[in-house]
């Protein structure tokens, strides 16, 4: 009897093309935010709600790290993430647009409801990224599809160790969902397959 391959589970990510298009086009600077942080840091959706000001802003700058504090990452396992240009861009229009400065600032939510004590709902994001999606991509978007495009673009250049850590997984058996091609990576492959017939 032949062996079957055991079926995996099926990651929707962006491409890069795709994400540089949502990036490039959501204007209004708190979503923009949402998903540059989201697709450059790997953060899940709960622990972006939970954010306060000063995980993300240190006296009159933003910070170039994440720490995800116990408190909200998943399992309490809190994890240092490094953060991109465009985020700490991101962060600083964060502080100049939509960041009241009122007595407590820092203690209020990044990414706040209607009150800055209140933080932006899981659902609020999810209409967001449907929203967005489907009026610049035309096709489904999650905030999860951004936490699978960060991963899946990692994947391409680091080992799967420190993508474990920096995606905050307790084993090594839920990052390696991302070690499977997907359709872009078997694209580049014939690509670069085409390009080495032209150069003999």
């Amino acid at each position: 009897m032949i062996p079957t391959d055991t079926p995996q589970k099926t990651i929707r990510c962006l491409t890069d093309t795709q994400l540089e298009k949502l990036l490039n086009h959501t204007n209004p600077v708190m979503p923009k935010a949402i998903f540059t942080i989201l697709a450059d840091s790997g953060l899940r959706v709960a622990e972006l709600c939970a954010l306060k000001v000063f995980d993300l802003w240190l006296l009159d700058q933003p910070l170039n790290c994440l720490d995800v504090r116990a408190a909200i990452a998943k399992n309490h396992k809190p994890r240092s993430i490094p953060l991109t240009p465009r985020c700490v861009d991101a962060i600083q229009l964060l502080h100049d647009y939509c960041w009241s400065p009122t007595e407590h600032p820092f203690e209020h939510y990044a990414f706040p409801a209607h009150n800055p004590r209140v933080p932006i709902s899981h659902r609020t994001i999810q209409r967001i990224c449907e929203s967005y999606g489907r009026d610049i991509l035309h096709k489904r978007l999650t905030p999860h599809m951004l936490r699978h495009t960060f991963a899946t673009r990692l994947m391409r250049k680091v080992s799967i160790r420190i993508v474990q850590q920096l995606l905050g997984h307790s084993s090594l058996t839920a990052t390696q969902i991302y070690t499977h091609p997907n359709t872009q990576d078997l694209q580049a492959a014939i690509d670069a397959l085409n390009e080495s017939k032209h150069q003999t």
